[in-house]
């Protein structure tokens, strides 16, 4: 089978001249959009579970009441025509909230999610009901609101995101195969796919990450020094970190970099655009919970905001509840029954692609590729270090999925390594083949156990 010439970096087509190949590319993106649009619209409740409850709280108070808090018995299911569950209108039920009293001992709730990103969506709520005329509020029809907004805030970026991917895959390979299977990865072959169904910061981040590293690349390889790139991957960066806290270390970085290349620049259009998520960050945690830092500063604390009567988070239970000895954490994390690797080892293609071109001296992408690298294993080190439950009950080791798009562009690396083999096509077919199957397992509840959790808890090997 051909997989093309061996392509030297240095000899990459420009990225304009790469866009006329690759005619697969739409019949991907409608596959993986599709399966994602019908995924929402066949949920018959507004919310998956406890988590995206409470970010849609904040939303819903945001839009109807104009605070962050919790208000109860703000009469928000009166006059409806018949009985509701709290899960079908909102306020929905919730495990994730915090209680913070105020001066004179009144107690408060609100989400334990940082109010960043409620926010902003609260904004596009707003005008889903300004272009709708009122007849789509979100008290009376959460539904539709909610499925509106997630297609529109996630399905749509991440599609975009997959496009920007499949133009930086295409100037790196000139084999149909690497093209066709690199593809079908980017599209179908990650939790990505999966988790845009249901609202949460992680796909938000991942395509605001792949955003940040296309305007780095136009920076950095392709000699653009227009200021309008500057102003992007500086805001992209800053947005990345602002919904995924370990991703400042990807703005620290890229701020580095483009002061590198251009001073100027960086400091008149980047460092400015970066300030406005910073800005918002700051300002929706002052105004929601009176301080800079995040609530969750405050978990496990003895009389800290997560602990108060009637909250879970007071005696956690299940695999909350976990004190694993943390090389066994960082096993599952990484090749267990949350594995990054072992769920989607279509990923582990991509590594083979990061060392390649991280050991291969002379390549220009051996300096993306050496931090992609850095970069990952310091957030690994991070929640091995500050977490203990995996991210809870959920599909795929969830707050590792905004690094995602950083590992796909060297697939195409990492599939021409193999390919030249039958051994190695095999390889590649297997991996794809059960990255799918994780992500199709996934699609209907991310906010549920992977087909690997459920074969380790039928071994007996663990028991939560």
């Amino acid at each position: 089978m051909d997989v093309g010439p061996e392509t030297s970096p240095e000899e990459l087509p420009a990225l304009e001249q790469s866009t006329a190949r690759g005619g697969l590319t739409l019949l991907f993106l409608v596959l993986s959009g599709g399966l994602m649009v019908g995924a929402i619209l066949h949920q018959k409740e507004p919310v998956y579970g406890t988590n995206d409850a409470s970010r849609w709280n904040t939303v819903y108070y945001l839009v109807e009441h104009g605070t962050y808090e919790f208000i109860p018995n703000h009469g928000a299911w009166w006059g409806h025509p018949k009985p509701a569950l709290p899960r079908d209108i909102p306020p929905f039920g919730t495990i994730d909230m915090i209680r913070i009293p105020d001066a004179q001992g009144r107690d408060h709730y609100y989400s334990s999610k940082p109010p960043f990103l409620p926010t902003c969506l609260a904004g596009v709520v707003l005008l889903i009901e300004k272009a709708t005329f009122g007849a789509a509020d979100f008290r009376q029809h959460p539904w539709f609101v909610i499925r509106t907004t997630l297609i529109l805030t996630q399905v749509v970026p991440l599609l975009v995101a997959f496009w920007l991917i499949r133009r930086h895959i295409l100037r790196c390979d000139d084999s149909p195969f690497v093209h066709a299977f690199s593809l079908a990865a980017v599209t179908l072959g990650t939790y990505l796919t999966a988790w845009a169904v249901t609202l949460n910061n992680h796909v938000i981040a991942a395509a605001a990450c792949m955003f940040a590293a296309h305007a780095m690349i136009r920076i950095w390889y392709d000699a653009n020094r227009q200021w309008y790139w500057f102003a992007l991957a500086g805001f992209m960066s800053a947005f990345t970190a602002a919904t995924e806290l370990p991703a400042g270390l990807l703005a620290v970085a890229v701020m580095v970099l483009m002061f590198c290349k251009d001073r100027r620049r960086t400091l008149a259009a980047a460092v400015p655009a970066a300030l406005v998520p910073t800005a918002v960050f700051i300002c929706t945690n002052l105004l929601a919970n009176g301080r800079i830092l995040p609530a969750y500063t405050e978990v496990y604390k003895p009389g800290g905001w997560y602990d108060f009567p009637g909250s879970y988070w007071s005696n956690p239970a299940g695999i909350d509840a976990l004190f694993e000895p943390k090389i066994v954490y960082v096993l599952n994390m990484l090749i267990g029954h949350h594995g990054f690797f072992s769920l989607t080892p279509v990923l582990l293609v991509c590594l083979v692609g990061l060392v390649v071109q991280a050991s291969r001296t002379g390549s220009t992408r051996r300096g993306p590729a050496v931090l992609v690298l850095l970069l990952s294993a310091a957030v690994v080190a991070v929640y091995a270090c500050t977490t203990k439950n995996y991210g809870g009950l959920c599909e795929g080791f969830r707050w590792l999925l905004w690094l995602v798009p950083l590992w796909l562009l060297f697939l195409s690396e990492g599939v021409r390594a193999l390919a030249r083999s039958w051994a190695g096509r095999f390889v590649c077919y297997a991996a794809l083949t059960v990255s799918v199957i994780s992500m199709a397992d996934a699609l209907p509840r991310p906010w549920s156990q992977s087909w690997l959790h459920r074969l380790f808890l039928q071994l007996h090997w663990i028991n939560y």
